[in-house]
Parts: structure tokens; C-alpha cells; sequence
């Protein structure tokens, strides 16, 4: 039963990670690197978001993101001349691993979680649970007894 060992295994870690707890909103605007510049109309170069998304949406989760991980959009995103964020470049190869790490997301919330009959014990996870608000996941240390 690979199955139930992986969504046990999942559930372990969603207990330990469980005091990740976002709280303080990143004013930052897609497409914009100024809070009072206007959103970009359409997104381009979307991979693993859907083509349709909006950009307050689009805003609202790389707002997400940036308090799950505690970086800049730069951290991300290519910068281009003149230090402006390009938002669509590829440039950057935090990009790609950040995509993956999307689907990662995305499949254990869509494919995993939802194995388990009482969603009461399966809360879908965030890059948060894992990241703690920081680039790289902390490394787990067990309570101490």
C-alpha cells in the first residue's frame, strides 16, 4: 500500500509544519515593482498557472509566495536593465524550480490530500508549510523530551 504510506508520510509532515501561519501581507503589484503602479492586463508566459488567470489573482498569490518564502519578486523573476523586474523572462532559473515546486504543491493538494475521506484532517498545503517563510525549508528538529 504505497498509497496510504505516502499520504501518512504527507500527513506527518503537514502536522509538523502546521505552525507555519502567514500574517503579515507584501504589498507588491504583478508586473509592477511600485504598489501604486496599475497591474498588468494580461500575464504572459504563464507555464503552470492557467492562461486565464487575472492580475489582482496573479497578484494575490505572488503576495503568497513572497510571504511563504520571504524573498523579493527578484528572487524569482529576472531583473532587467535598470534593476525593473522582467516578469515573463525565463532568464532566471529559480523560475523553473519555482514551477515545479507549484505542481509539487498542486499534486499533493489534488492528488494526495484528497485521498483521505475527512478533509477536516487533510488541510491543503501551502508553500509556507514547508518554507516557514524562509528561501530554503528549515531543517526538521524533533521536540525535545
Amino acid at each position: 500500500m504505497p498509497s496510504k504510506l505516502v499520504v501518512f508520510t504527507l500527513l506527518g509532515c503537514l502536522a509538523i509544519a502546521s505552525a507555519a501561519v502567514l500574517r503579515h501581507p507584501i504589498h507588491v503589484v504583478y508586473g509592477a515593482q511600485n504598489p501604486a503602479a496599475p497591474l498588468e492586463a494580461v500575464p504572459h508566459n504563464l507555464k503552470v498557472l492557467p492562461k486565464d488567470i487575472s492580475a489582482p489573482e496573479l497578484n494575490r498569490l505572488m503576495q503568497q509566495y513572497q510571504r511563504s518564502l520571504g524573498v523579493p519578486c527578484g528572487y524569482c523573476h529576472a531583473e532587467a536593465e535598470g534593476g525593473k523586474i522582467d516578469f515573463a523572462s525565463d532568464e532566471n532559473p529559480m523560475k523553473e524550480l519555482a514551477r515545479s515546486m507549484m505542481v509539487m504543491t498542486r499534486d499533493i493538494n489534488e492528488k494526495y490530500l484528497t485521498q483521505i475521506g475527512d478533509r477536516r484532517y487533510a488541510d491543503p498545503i501551502t508553500c509556507g508549510n514547508c518554507h516557514l517563510g524562509t528561501p530554503h525549508p528549515p531543517a526538521f528538529e524533533g521536540k525535545a523530551k
